[in-house]
């Protein structure tokens, strides 16, 4: 009993190792294992090369990206600028713009008068004989302004022909050489009654329409047709609007700038302007042969060479 027993329970459980044995043929087969790793090992491989090939084509992007922001700091550039030319306004206007003397030597209180108060483009407090005392600073300014207005337009009229050594150049002859007809053109274009009609037209009518802040319809580049409701509520002296051809003032702080540039280059060209005078009288020459010639010989040929006295040496 005690035998069968063991034999009927070794039996019984001998029975059950065959599939022992074949879970030991799939614990040591290493079909199970080998299977999974490299059907496992494909797809992690090929998933892998998947996963980086894709973020390696994000990267170009990714650095494409810093370039676009470099691209946009050109604006920040031009807000500099803008910075720039406001803090340049406080030198021009207002209360610490530059004075006509070095900074320490004038006072705003005592040396510069009440009514140049900085409002006024290039208002340097210079106004020795007190001239705008009167309250006429403004008709002053426009007449100062006009004025330089002329002589920028006449320097280059008087240099540029003579450089180019057109007949009738000379300053001091251009009339007289029209009057004489030697000026090689045709009749009609050296009569001066002629030109001087046409500049009386053309002048009264531009001083007209500035005098009473109106214009005519008409065409201007870069900005096409316009009526006459343009020139309604603009300055009499600085217009703009259509006038304004490229733009250049298109901001009040751009006007300010520029208001300044033509008065100072202005006053140079009135100062220049009389220089050509005073050298045309003494030298009965114009300013483009004074200037050769002084080019030519700077220590035989100057203010000094020329204005000086010959005297005999008497014992």
């Amino acid at each position: 009993m005690v035998a069968l027993s063991p034999v009927a329970l070794f039996g019984k459980k001998a029975a059950p190792p065959p599939p022992a044995k074949t879970e030991k043929k799939s614990s040591g087969g290493f079909g199970k294992k080998a299977a999974p790793a490299p059907a496992k090992a494909p797809p992690a491989k090929f998933g892998g090369f998947g996963k980086k090939a894709a973020p390696a084509k994000k990267a170009a992007p990714k650095k494409v990206a810093p370039k676009k922001t470099i691209k946009k700091a050109a604006p920040i550039k031009k807000g500099g600028s803008s910075a720039q030319a406001g803090s340049d306004l406080s030198k021009w206007y207002g209360s610490g713009r530059k004075l006509y003397l070095p900074g320490g030597l004038l006072s705003l209180d005592n040396d510069v008068p009440s009514y140049l108060n900085g409002t006024l483009a290039g208002d340097y407090g210079f106004d020795p004989l007190g001239l705008g005392a009167d309250g006429n600073v403004d008709n002053y300014r426009e007449a100062e302004l006009i004025h330089a207005r002329w002589a920028m337009l006449a320097l280059p009229g008087i240099v540029i022909p003579e450089a180019l050594n057109i007949p009738g150049s000379y300053w001091l002859d251009t009339g007289k050489v029209f009057l004489d007809g030697e000026a090689g053109r045709p009749e009609i274009l050296q009569n001066p009654v002629l030109f001087a009609a046409i500049q009386v037209v053309l002048m009264g009518a531009a001083e007209n329409f500035r005098q009473t802040g109106e214009g005519p319809a008409g065409f201007v580049p870069f900005k096409g047709k316009f009526d006459e409701s343009a020139f309604k509520g603009l300055d009499s002296l600085n217009p703009g609007g259509p006038l304004d051809f490229f733009n250049v003032a298109s901001t009040p702080e751009d006007l300010a700038l520029l208001k300044v540039k033509e008065i100072k280059n202005g006053r140079l060209a009135m100062v220049a302007m009389l220089g050509v005078f005073v050298q045309g009288l003494v030298t009965a020459e114009g300013p483009a042969a004074n200037w050769g010639k002084h080019v030519a010989d700077p220590f035989g040929y100057n203010f000094v060479t020329l204005t000086a006295v010959e005297r005999t040496p008497v014992l």
